[in-house]
């Protein structure tokens, strides 16, 4: 199965002039696992909101999902937990976390989010997808695509 990503810049009005970035996602050949993360960082409240969604898993089943320091190349430390996407009877679900204190914003890199093949960290990564907001933006959209398991 493969996946082709395209990067876009899309601006947003708000208070503070930032930009949002997003990722669409379009596979190729038809549904597997896939997803999105939209993060929204309030700086006035340094609070940091991300809904997870995903779509092509198995039905009614739990999946962890978090922000990991560094990228998706290699894995690496658990930084932000989020709470678990239960999938529904069709294998789709959504899940939405506020995390507090977040005083820097949504970095430039340096984070990915990772969703595991079952309920808790120590399953297999599933997904993932690299933060990347070079513009400092408060909302960031992140796809996350199959995780290579080829050596």
């Amino acid at each position: 199965m493969s996946f082709t990503a395209f990067a876009y810049n899309q601006s947003l009005q708000s208070s503070q002039s930032h930009t949002a970035t997003s990722l669409v996602n379009i596979p190729s050949g038809g549904g597997g696992p896939s997803g999105t993360a939209n993060l929204q960082w309030n700086p006035q409240t340094k609070a940091l909101t991300a809904t997870v969604h995903l779509s092509g898993l198995q039905p009614e089943s739990s999946y962890a999902n978090h922000i990991h320091t560094g990228d998706c190349s290699i894995e690496s430390e658990k930084l932000y937990s989020f709470n678990n996407v239960v999938t529904d009877a069709t294998g789709n679900g959504t899940a939405t976390t506020t995390i507090n204190n977040i005083t820097s914003g949504i970095p430039a890199s340096g984070w990915d989010i990772t969703v595991h093949t079952g309920p808790t960290a120590e399953a297999s990564r599933l997904l993932c997808g690299n933060v990347v907001n070079p513009r400092g933006a408060t909302e960031v959209t992140v796809l996350l695509s199959p995780v290579d398991l080829t050596p």
